[in-house]
């Protein structure tokens, strides 16, 4: 299109993967509606603008760059939607169709070996796992029921833990991913899957998700609420109330969660760690969402206005949804993050009290002539009473500007140290504290597409300083909650937090870890 190219076999990109599964499906369901001459225009149409183009751009002297490739979706819809086709028409091309599995199966293995990798988990997102695991599954399915017997890469523990992926991080139906297209809902191969896979818990929460929404299609534009009237399962398997806290994270990709119970938390924070060095990413290492019932009142911000010419280019980081200051994160000196970077996150049980520990030292470039802080990092407590607690820790070498920030769609009212975000149906009160003069400051944002920003709350530092403890704490409602943090001689720091019926007090390390004993009360 943009190369005004039109030979068949110029390129072999989404919309031919896309194009090759809808011919695929078409062929199979009309087969015995069509006339002779029908059947010869749609094989005709299947050699030349898919089958062909497909062995051209995936032989060794000629590899797409999407080929083999572990983690883009592109591996997935080009290659899958290519061995739908050779299944459907394998009688047609039964020479060429062996070919085109062979490479179809050598394509999506490193890919279905990645998600392994990962604990289940996909670095584009929960977007794009959908778009992705559509046409992986679709053929993965599609070979299964042609052959007999399941696919070997299926037998993948990833593979069916991925299935649970999307859901951990959509509570309640809300999404909470990070990277581009962050948005998501049940599609039909999801519950074919759930269901080849036998995975009851996913097929319930599935189910579950729909009834919610109350909708089938939750805005698709793909044909979902036919394809759900063919792929619902008919008994839906009845599932106990979880009641157990949620400390998890992703190994290898290293987002997390926390949350009171799952499914449907009364309380739950996403936790970005990982690397900034993935497709569909974007410079927000340590930002979180945090969702109260069902609504989110505090967002990592996403891409706004559509996929522009910028959005895939090289000035892709500057677009402002990318960049530091627009996740909920740490800025030192008015900047975050640099590219490339990477966080890891850890889980730390203490008593009562579970987290997620990041690490985030020299990820912030070099100012000057060296990396600017000694140590930065990031906690993230469950504090076991429906409520949640942040602590940033930074030391820099030179005297700098410290700045803890979150990002709300919601309106808030402020408070000194304080301030109540107001969403549609729940409420997050937001207390602040800190070691040294800290204040509490708004702005909005600058979004990409025209309308007005989304509400900024940023926990600054007074003046230029060398370390500060500064801490976030996140209460479901209204209420007037009393933080105090206190920085010793010894390095280490007590946080004590009280609410209405309890009370916490917190020893950590000044590298962020336990020290000494958690104290809970009521």
């Amino acid at each position: 299109w943009r190369a005004s190219q039109p030979e068949p076999k110029a390129i072999f990109d989404l919309s031919y993967g896309e194009n090759s599964a809808t011919i695929a499906i078409a062929y199979d369901l009309l087969h015995d509606e069509l006339t002779g001459a029908q059947r010869d225009r749609f094989v005709t149409i299947a050699r030349e603008r898919a089958i062909e183009p497909f062995l051209h751009h995936t032989g060794a002297d000629r590899r797409a760059w999407w080929y083999e490739k572990k983690d883009s979706n592109w591996n997935t819809v080009c290659a899958g939607g290519a061995g739908m086709l050779a299944l459907a028409m394998y009688e047609h091309f039964s020479q060429a169709a062996t070919v085109v599995l062979a490479r179809v199966e050598a394509s999506l293995k490193p890919y279905l070996q990645h998600m392994h990798e990962l604990d289940g988990g996909w670095p584009e997102g929960i977007g794009y796992w959908n778009y992705g695991m559509r046409y992986a599954f679709m053929y993965l399915l599609s070979h299964q029921r042609a052959l007999g017997q399941p696919n070997p890469l299926l037998a993948l523990n990833g593979v069916r833990r991925s299935l649970e992926f999307p859901l951990d991080f959509s509570p309640n139906g809300v999404p909470c991913g990070f990277s581009d297209g962050n948005q998501w809902h049940p599609m039909p191969f999801h519950f074919a899957i759930a269901e080849a896979l036998d995975h009851p818990t996913v097929i319930s929460a599935l189910h579950n998700h729909l009834q919610r929404k109350g909708s089938a299609t939750g805005g698709s534009p793909w044909p979902d609420a036919a394809e759900l009237i063919w792929l619902h399962p008919r008994k839906i398997p009845v599932m106990q109330t979880a009641t157990d806290r949620v400390a998890r994270i992703y190994k290898g990709l290293d987002w997390a969660i926390l949350a009171d119970r799952l499914p449907d938390p009364a309380i739950y924070m996403a936790i970005r760690g990982g690397s900034t060095e993935v497709p569909h990413g974007h410079m927000d290492l340590m930002s979180f969402h945090c969702v109260v019932g069902d609504e989110r009142l505090i967002t990592s911000l996403n891409v706004s206005g559509g996929y522009l010419d910028s959005t895939f280019s090289p000035r892709r980081y500057e677009i402002f949804e990318m960049t530091p200051a627009s996740k909920n994160t740490i800025i030192i000196n008015g900047i975050g993050i640099t590219k490339p970077a990477a966080v890891g996150t850890q889980l730390l049980h203490h008593g009562a009290i579970e987290g997620v520990r990041m690490d985030s030292t020299g990820q912030f470039g070099v100012a000057r002539q060296q990396q600017p802080d000694r140590f930065s990092g990031r906690l993230a407590l469950n504090l076991a009473n429906d409520a949640f607690m942040i602590v940033d820790q930074v030391e820099l070498h030179h005297n700098g500007r410290i700045e803890s920030r979150l990002h709300s769609e919601a309106d808030f009212t402020l408070r000194e140290t304080s301030a109540v975000l107001q969403g549609r149906r729940q409420a997050l009160t937001v207390t602040y504290g800190a070691n040294i003069p800290a204040g509490l400051h708004t702005s909005v944002t600058t979004p990409t597409k025209p309308g007005p920003g989304v509400n900024v709350l940023r926990w600054c530092a007074d003046g230029l300083v060398l370390q500060a403890t500064l801490v976030t704490l996140l209460t479901p409602g209204t209420g007037s909650p009393k933080l105090h943090v206190q920085t010793g001689n010894n390095e280490g720091i007590r946080i004590r937090v009280a609410n209405d019926g309890w009370q916490h007090e917190v020893d950590l390390t000044d590298r962020l870890y336990f020290g000494g004993q958690a104290k809970v009360g009521r």
